[in-house]
């Protein structure tokens, strides 16, 4: 077996490697094979970071507590330890070094949050901006995956929470906005959370760099839909669940844009328009069974059919298990809604199985039939 200078040399442009060139090109295969550990070793090494660091800050947070009184030192100690980790988790150290700073970085992000936040002035505004900022500060500073996702899903949730907050003050305080402001924030927040989706993973190529926003807005999306399933918020605020502006914002348009982002995945997933264009039949249907689905109401089932379709077109297993995951849950509650009766759950599950059919006939005249003639 030949080694890596003597392939080298033998190519056809060994005149463009030289010695010093030839040993860094060595060194970095010695980091790459003792960096390549098996992933339950991994596991085992991230585990006993998380378990070394908790034991650390918790001694830590008991020192701070029996000492210090000002909230603002600690917030103070925390952006030190912030910059520490930041400073430690770029370098190339391992996973175990690695790991560590992570945990360094989300207990200094509690402290920082304790610190400043004050309860008598909007506390829930003051985290919302707080979490902003650390997370679009920790997306460039931080290059840690797990950093990322965190960050970016802790400050879409914050800032979900500031929404349905009373003017940005305490959630719990009694005070409501007006209808009409809350609904078009809910709104913009929703075609906010799907243009950043199509950013993060429509792009002709996928980029490395926004996959953790992208994941973060997957995990934000389907976790508001989750919320919305128990009324979290509408109980939280004391809204009335049956107030027309506000029901028609927060579910039926969310529903239509849901949809309308469904479409295009699936024209993007099939070649672009060019197909759409020799399969206008197929995508008429698709548009018809959407429509009924938006005409039901079944706003949570579209977002799983979008993330099934999400991952299985960029082959994300994450993307794709959390659809099927969701699908189930959204179809579950569906059917158990009491607000409809048996004859119109009848009515769906009849018009569903006449669609499928229809949809199989003309998947097998149309490209079926294509394919196994080319073939």
């Amino acid at each position: 077996m030949k080694s890596l200078k003597e392939l080298c040399l033998s190519s056809e442009r060994a005149e463009n490697f030289s010695p010093e060139r030839l040993r860094g090109l060595e060194e970095t295969l010695i980091q790459d094979h003792r960096s390549d550990l098996p992933w339950y070793l991994r596991i085992i090494v991230a585990l006993g970071a998380w378990w070394a660091s908790g034991f650390f800050f918790c001694f830590i947070f008991v020192l701070i507590g029996s000492q210090l009184e000002h909230q603002v030192t600690i917030g103070c100690i925390g952006v030190a330890l912030l910059i520490l980790a930041v400073a430690v988790g770029r370098q190339p150290w391992g996973i175990f070094v690695g790991q560590c700073a992570l945990a360094v970085s989300l207990a200094a992000q509690a402290m920082i949050y304790y610190g400043f936040v004050n309860e008598n002035h909007h506390p829930v505004g003051t985290v919302a901006a707080i979490s902003i900022g650390l997370a679009a500060l920790l997306y460039v500073a931080f290059p840690s995956f797990l950093s990322r996702l965190m960050t970016c899903f802790a400050a879409l949730q914050v800032t979900l929470c500031w929404i349905y907050a009373p003017g940005g003050g305490d959630i719990f305080s009694g005070t409501l906005r007006p209808e009409s402001a809350l609904s078009h924030l809910v709104l913009f927040y929703w075609l906010f959370h799907l243009a950043a989706l199509a950013c993060c993973f429509l792009r002709p190529r996928h980029s490395v760099l926004l996959a953790p926003l992208g994941y973060a807005v997957v995990a934000s999306l389907a976790a508001w839909q989750v919320e919305n399933l128990f009324n979290v918020w509408v109980l939280s605020t004391g809204i009335s669940s049956t107030s027309a502006w506000i029901g028609w914002t927060t579910l039926h348009f969310r529903t239509v844009l849901t949809a309308l982002t469904l479409f295009g995945c699936s024209v993007w997933a099939a070649g672009g328009i060019s197909t759409l264009r020799e399969n206008a039949p197929l995508f008429i249907g698709l548009a018809l069974a959407l429509m009924a689905l938006v005409w039901i109401g079944s706003g949570g089932v579209l977002l799983s059919l979008l993330f099934m379709l999400l991952g299985f077109s960029l082959q994300s297993r994450a993307i794709l298990g959390l659809g099927l995951i969701l699908f189930p849950i959204f179809l579950t509650y569906y059917y158990y809604n009491l607000n409809l009766d048996l004859l119109a759950k009848s009515g769906v599950l009849i018009g569903s199985g006449a669609v499928l059919l229809l949809l199989r006939a003309a998947l097998n005249r149309w490209l079926f039939a294509n394919d196994k003639e080319a073939a």
